[in-house]
């Protein structure tokens, strides 16, 4: 279906036009993804994203977040990137890197950004222009379209209009080594319409990535049509159309529905979370709720902090200058835990992480706070997880969870299922993921070495 798109339902059946390059291009349900690297082990995590929002519905808001807060807590340099997802009141742009988006003769690049760049951009969607560095934009009149999975690319466009004989860019599998094209790409009609269907909102986790190239990909000749004798052109209407053709968009299912509720719904239920209090000095917080008494070392400017640290949490001056001296002092917040959608809570008392953990005893005994995690994967335990403080550290217990706990620590290669019961201790910018949710944690705290 060409564009213009007025809203997500008109933008998850959008034609995608591929251009040829050295990236990967996916398109994961309403999610559009362009990276610039054709290298597996770097596109992995920017896909893994991708998948976790389609199977949320597509929602821009988490698109945008989860990739602020994966880049911000990244080591390694990012490949350049652009991904793009449908909001309630418009496309949401998210490009890091030399990377150009041209959206309604609007460009946006983060080429000249000292970080990321982001866009909300209101329906309608006249055209998109998506390209890596040194790659050109698909020609006018390309023959070709993806609906589903992940190829080699350079660009992609979504044009105002589309022909209806265009050829589905067939994915296949992805290895470990950089992506090449099949040597025999095969195109049938039935291969078209599945992956039409893959590209209708319903986004997986589990969707295989793939490998084909648009450049690369030869259009089956059609037969020679025989002689027509001079008769009306009724008798041709029975025939099938050619392979790849367009079919008519499906009906919006409760997946693609519920995306735009969810979405408008965020800020109404924000009044589910307590805010976090705010006050003139610290010295009322610590008055108010009564913090555990932990063995510390107070910096010249008389900020607690953990004996392990080499700069104060709070005012940065070197530790390693002056004396230590163990005395007992009231522990200050140790940092914060930020969810995907933005949400950030204060890791000043235990929580307990799950679907539904308001319910537990220990909620109402006071010993816990709830952090609810909402997807709607149907992964998430009523209590999967919890976070405790243990002197200055903060440590994460799996719940004896059905679907498992995963965690990323920095300068790791990727996520490892936590085993039931067992413990992590958190790290700056270890990332948690808990069905199709996840979470860091965050500290200004000085580093140890």
């Amino acid at each position: 279906m060409p564009i213009p798109a007025t809203s997500a339902e008109d933008w998850s059946s959008a034609t995608v036009v591929p251009g040829s390059g050295e990236g990967t291009l996916a398109r994961i349900g309403p999610v559009v993804l362009l990276v610039g690297s054709d290298q597996p082990s770097v596109v992995k995590p920017y896909l893994e994203h991708a998948q976790i929002v389609a199977a949320n519905g597509g929602q821009g808001r988490q698109l945008v977040r989860g990739y602020a807060l994966m880049l911000s807590t990244a080591v390694e340099q990012s490949p350049g990137f652009a991904a793009l997802a449908p909001h309630t009141t418009g496309l949401a742009v998210f490009v890091d890197g030399d990377v150009t988006v041209t959206i309604n003769d609007q460009t946006i690049s983060g080429a000249d950004s000292l970080a990321w760049v982001e866009r909300l951009i209101p329906w309608p969607v006249e055209s998109v222009t998506v390209t890596l560095p040194g790659a050109a934009a698909p020609a006018d009149g390309s023959t070709y379209r993806l609906d589903g999975g992940v190829i080699p690319a350079g660009s992609f466009t979504m044009p105002s209009g589309a022909g209806d004989a265009m050829m589905v860019v067939q994915p296949v599998a992805m290895t470990d080594e950089p992506m090449m094209a099949p040597a025999e790409p095969a195109v049938s009609e039935e291969a078209g319409h599945e992956d039409h269907d893959h590209g209708h909102g319903h986004g997986h986790p589990d969707t295989p990535v793939s490998d084909a190239a648009a450049a690369m990909v030869v259009p089956v000749a059609a037969p020679p049509a025989p002689p027509a004798p001079p008769a009306p052109p009724a008798p041709a209407a029975p025939v099938a159309p050619p392979a790849g053709r367009p079919l008519p968009p499906v009906p919006a299912d409760e997946h693609v529905n519920f995306q735009s509720v969810l979405i408008s719904d965020v800020d109404d239920d924000m009044d589910d979370f307590e805010p976090l209090p705010i006050v003139e000095n610290a010295a009322q917080v610590m008055e108010d709720s009564p913090s555990e008494q932990v063995r510390g070392v107070y910096c010249k400017n008389r900020h607690f902090n953990d004996p392990r640290v080499l700069f104060c949490a709070v005012c940065g001056i070197n530790m390693v200058q002056q004396t230590p001296v163990l005395v007992n002092g009231s522990r200050p917040p140790l940092g914060v835990i930020v969810l995907d959608d933005g949400s950030v809570f204060q890791l000043d008392t235990p929580y307990l992480l799950g679907r539904d953990p308001s319910g537990d005893e220990r909620i109402h005994n006071g010993d816990f706070r709830p952090l609810p995690i909402i997807d709607q994967s149907n992964q998430v335990s009523r209590v999967h997880a919890r976070l405790e403080m243990r002197g200055w550290d903060v440590v994460l217990i799996d719940n004896n969870s059905t679907n498992g706990t995963f965690v990323h620590v920095p300068r790791t290669p990727d996520w490892v299922r936590m085993q039931p019961g067992t413990e992590q201790v958190l790290v700056q910018g270890t990332r948690v993921r808990i069905g199709h949710r996840t979470l860091a944690f965050n500290t200004h705290a000085g580093a140890s070495h």
